[in-house]
C-alpha cells in the first residue's frame, strides 16, 4: 500500500527580504545580517521591545 499527499504551504509568495552582505550596525560587531532580518541590528544589539500587553497600561 502506499500513501501519497500533497506538499502543504500556507505561504504562496516570497518572502521579503533585505540587501545582501550587510553587518550589525553597532560599532565593533562584524556579525553578518541574514537577508530576512531588515533590521539596522544582529538579535544581541537590536534595542528592546516590549510588546504592550492587552488591557495593560505599562508606565514609561
Amino acid at each position: 500500500m502506499r500513501v501519497q499527499g500533497e506538499r502543504f504551504t500556507s505561504i504562496e509568495r516570497n518572502l521579503p527580504t533585505a540587501a545582501d552582505g550587510r553587518v550589525c550596525g553597532e560599532v565593533g560587531c562584524e556579525a553578518k545580517l541574514s537577508i530576512y532580518n531588515d533590521q539596522e541590528f544582529c538579535a544581541l544589539h537590536a534595542p528592546m521591545v516590549v510588546p504592550r500587553m492587552r488591557g495593560k497600561v505599562l508606565d514609561d
